[in-house]
């Protein structure tokens, strides 16, 4: 491994700090809270999503509560083998981690949870490692949850919910990784316009994946969440706010983008699930070459009628 990701690690401490200052006592109940919300978050996920046979493999996902600094170097190692490949010797290798760890420590407080599908983490007593974990960043959702006056427990299972759905994704099509892998791959290296095509393909699955855990997320039963209208339209105004140097820095780093993905994803589930259900759209997981192009996700019903017909 050339990328370093204690750098990462390093320089989010430093610039981003490890969070707001809380009791030891206050900050154990929000990692136990957040504990017990993501055990149960993927049997609601499993209920709204219809996907009930994969619960008992993502049930099994390891789940870490982390500071912001150990999202960072976690994040760090798992984006490592992609830089590795456009990485050439020590002198560059010290950059492009520096370069990463000025970008993850800007990510670094906003980053409420993460879902993991590219890391290996050794269970005890349960054999080979298990792929892919949930990352839930302790600090930033107790500051959420805080700075918009909503209840934490209610916060908690949101978050869980949306980075669960993530985990069935995965789960369902275990060729995905090997997809975004291809494309991310692809956009660092070829000519400029196989590069443009392969960069809006990958924009379009990447949309389609935070799109469905965005309508899986807004859409769970009050009764579970009942604060789940508030939180959404927290999330929502929290994704617009910021200074004018805070949203210069997001389209810097192309954070923006990921504010659109959001909303084009979540078009697009919300028009096949309304006309075929969960099942018709579920039907996305079982080949590579049922995922939606760019032009498709603008025009949910061409995608219908290509892979439904």
């Amino acid at each position: 491994m050339q990328i370093d990701p204690a750098i990462a690690y390093r320089r989010v401490r430093q610039l981003s700090g490890s969070g707001p200052t809380i009791t030891p006592a206050k900050a154990q109940a929000v990692a136990t809270g957040l504990r017990r919300c993501a055990r149960l978050a993927p049997a609601i996920v499993a209920e709204q999503t219809q996907m009930h046979e994969h619960l008992e493999a993502v049930e099994s996902k390891p789940v870490a509560v982390l500071a912001r600094p150990g999202w960072a170097q976690a994040t760090a190692l798992s984006v490592a083998p992609f830089l590795d490949t456009i990485v050439e010797g020590p002198v560059q290798s010290r950059l492009v981690s520096e370069e990463l760890g000025l970008a993850l420590a800007v990510m670094a407080p906003r980053i409420l949870g993460q879902y993991d599908p590219f890391a290996l983490t050794a269970l005890p007593g349960q054999g080979l490692p298990i792929e892919g974990r949930l990352l839930l960043v302790a600090p930033n959702v107790w500051d959420f949850a805080c700075d918009w006056n909503l209840d934490s427990r209610d916060v908690h299972l949101f978050v869980s919910v949306h980075e669960f759905t993530h985990a069935f994704q995965f789960t369902a099509a275990p060729w995905l990784k090997d997809v975004l892998v291809s494309k991310v791959i692809s956009t660092l290296d070829g000519d400029e316009a196989f590069m443009m095509h392969e960069l809006e393909d990958l924009m379009a699955i990447m949309s389609v994946l935070e799109g469905h855990a965005e309508y899986v997320m807004n859409t769970v039963q009050i009764a579970r969440i009942p604060s789940r209208k508030r939180i959404t339209a927290a999330i929502k105004a929290r994704r617009q706010s910021g200074s004018a140097v805070s949203q210069f820095v997001k389209k810097i780093f192309g954070f923006d983008l990921k504010v659109n993905q959001y909303e084009d994803g979540e078009r697009f589930v919300s028009h096949v699930v309304s006309a075929v259900g969960h099942d018709g759209f579920n039907t996305i997981w079982e080949n590579p070459l049922n995922l939606p192009t760019a032009a498709e996700l603008k025009d949910p019903l061409s995608w219908r009628q290509r892979v439904l017909s």
